[in-house]
């Protein structure tokens, strides 16, 4: 039998990167989970446009006015790795972790997914704030380099006008 591990499209995550994370992950009875990495990664990139990239782009490089409405965030030229952890959390979060729970024990608690459900939730938060605060690598000139001046973090802590 030949298992076929495929990635996201992007970031390259898959289920080993998952199993980083959560070791056990494939003894659940589900050991295929290609869409839901896909579904998170599709959500952390649009999170990367809403909270980064607007403000990149008017902010930090495109300041003519003629540019700014033409220039789209191009998903290859940011980094792989600095990405890679977010979209783990937010598949354990939003996609995996769910489908595992039972929502509600026969008394009434959160069964243990449903507690690892908010860990990772507040894990990728964390984590995607610390990537902006950072600073995120986008190979701007497509060099296959970021140079220091393409890693432009986004400060949320002073007044922006």
């Amino acid at each position: 039998m030949v298992i076929i591990i495929m990635a996201t499209t992007d970031f390259g995550v898959n289920l080993a990167e998952v199993q980083k994370y959560q070791p056990d992950i494939a003894s659940f009875g589900i050991t295929d989970f290609d869409t839901q990495l896909q579904f998170a990664e599709d959500d952390v990139i649009r999170q990367i446009r809403e909270e980064w990239w607007e403000r990149y782009r008017h902010t930090v490089r495109y300041k003519d006015i003629t540019k700014i409405t033409s220039l789209e965030l191009v998903n290859s030229k940011l980094t792989d790795a600095q990405w890679k952890r977010c979209v783990v959390y937010k598949a354990l979060a939003e996609y995996i972790m769910p489908q595992l729970t039972k929502w509600k024990t026969p008394e009434g608690d959160n069964d243990a997914f449903q507690v690892q459900i908010d860990f990772y939730r507040a894990s990728y938060a964390t984590e995607f704030q610390a990537i902006l605060r950072d600073g995120v690598e986008y190979d701007e000139d497509g060099d296959s380099t970021v140079s220091n001046s393409e890693k432009e973090p986004i400060h949320h802590l002073r007044l922006v006008r």
